[in-house]
C-alpha cells in the first residue's frame, strides 16, 4: 500500500522538490501525494500582480488539492478543521520551506508525524535563512537535515543528514538547487527504511540561528560600501552571494538615488573584488564600467 503524503511548502526550490517526488518513477510506486499546503497568492513584480506560490503552481499542474493557509492560528476555523481531517488521514506530512509554525495538535495527527527538510547541518542555522547565512559567513560546507518536527523551531530529532561542499562561486540560487537535489536523494533513501529509523536528538547546546531576511539587510551606506570594496572585499562578496538576488546589496548614492549591485566577482588568489553590473533606481541593469563613466561616483 502506498504511503499517503501531505506536502507543505511555498518557494521555487520547494516546488522543485515536489516535482521530483511527483515524477520519480521509483517513488511513485511508494508514495501518493494527497494534497499540498502553501501560502496564499501574493502580489509580485512592479505591477503587483496576484501570483500563486511556485508550490501551488506545481500542485495545480498535477491536479492536487491545495490548502492556502496564511496563519494556522488565525485562519478561518472551518478551513483549519478541514485541514486537520485531511492530515489525520495522511501517513506522513513533509515540510520544506513552508515558514509557518505548526502546532502540536497537528504534529501528532499523521502516523509518522511531520518530517521537515532543513537546508543546513542542524543544529547549525536553525530558522528561516540557513542557506543565505552559510554563504554570508563564508562557510566551506553545509548540508541537509531531515528531522521529525516538534513544537519548537527546527528542534526535533534528526532522521538523516548529509553534507555538501560550498564552492567559491556558489550564489544562493545555486546552493538552493544543489541542496534540494541532495535533500531529494536523502529523502528517497530514508523513506525506504521508514519503519526502522533511528531518531538522534540534536545537540541543542550547539544550536545557532538564522534570521528572516528583510530588504534593509542589503543596505550599505555609500561611503561604507566603498570602504568594504577596498578593505574587506571577500566579506562583501560573501554578503552579496547570500543576499542574491533578493534583497541584494544596495546603497543610496550622494544624489539620493538607490543603486543595487546586481553582479560581482571575486578573485580569491589576489583578493580583488569587481562589481560587474548595477541597476540604478528607475533604470535597467547596466555593466558597472558604463555606469561609472556616466556618474563617476566610484573612485
Amino acid at each position: 500500500m502506498k504511503l499517503k503524503l501531505a506536502y507543505f511548502g511555498s518557494p521555487d526550490f520547494s516546488a522543485r522538490f515536489l516535482e521530483k517526488i511527483l515524477t520519480d518513477n521509483d517513488l511513485k510506486k511508494l508514495i501518493s501525494v494527497e494534497f499540498v499546503v502553501t501560502q496564499p497568492d501574493k502580489p509580485a513584480g512592479r505591477k503587483q500582480i496576484l501570483t500563486p506560490t511556485p508550490v501551488k503552481q506545481s500542485a495545480k499542474k498535477h491536479s492536487l488539492e491545495v490548502f492556502e493557509i496564511e496563519n494556522l492560528k488565525t485562519e478561518d476555523s472551518l478551513k483549519i478543521e478541514n485541514l486537520k481531517l485531511k492530515i489525520k488521514t495522511s501517513d506522513l506530512c513533509l515540510v520544506y520551506a513552508y515558514s509557518l509554525i505548526i502546532s502540536k495538535d497537528l504534529l501528532d495527527l499523521p502516523k509518522y508525524g511531520f518530517w521537515c527538510i532543513h537546508p543546513s547541518l542542524l543544529p547549525k542555522y536553525r530558522g528561516t535563512s540557513p542557506i543565505a547565512t552559510a554563504l554570508i559567513n563564508g562557510d566551506k560546507e553545509t548540508g541537509v537535515t531531515i528531522f521529525k518536527m516538534d513544537e519548537k523551531i527546527d528542534h526535533g530529532p534528526i532522521i538523516a543528514q548529509e553534507k555538501i561542499e560550498i564552492l567559491p562561486q556558489d550564489m544562493r540560487p545555486d546552493l538552493e538547487k544543489k541542496l534540494t537535489d541532495l535533500a531529494f536523494n536523502l529523502f528517497k533513501k530514508t523513506i525506504l527504511v521508514k519503519d526502522s529509523l533511528c531518531f538522534q536528538p540534536q545537540k541543542h547546546n550547539l544550536a545557532t540561528y538564522s534570521k528572516l531576511l528583510k530588504k534593509q539587510d542589503g543596505f550599505i551606506d555609500f561611503e561604507n560600501l566603498k570602504l568594504k570594496i577596498k578593505n574587506s572585499p571577500e566579506e562583501l562578496y560573501n554578503l552579496f552571494r547570500g543576499l542574491y538576488p533578493w534583497p541584494g546589496i544596495w546603497t543610496i548614492l550622494p544624489n539620493g538615488k538607490r543603486l543595487k549591485i546586481t553582479g560581482m566577482n571575486f578573485n580569491h588568489q589576489n583578493s580583488i573584488l569587481n562589481i560587474t553590473y548595477v541597476q540604478l533606481e528607475g533604470k535597467k541593469q547596466v555593466d558597472f564600467n558604463t555606469f561609472n563613466k556616466a556618474y563617476k561616483v566610484f573612485s
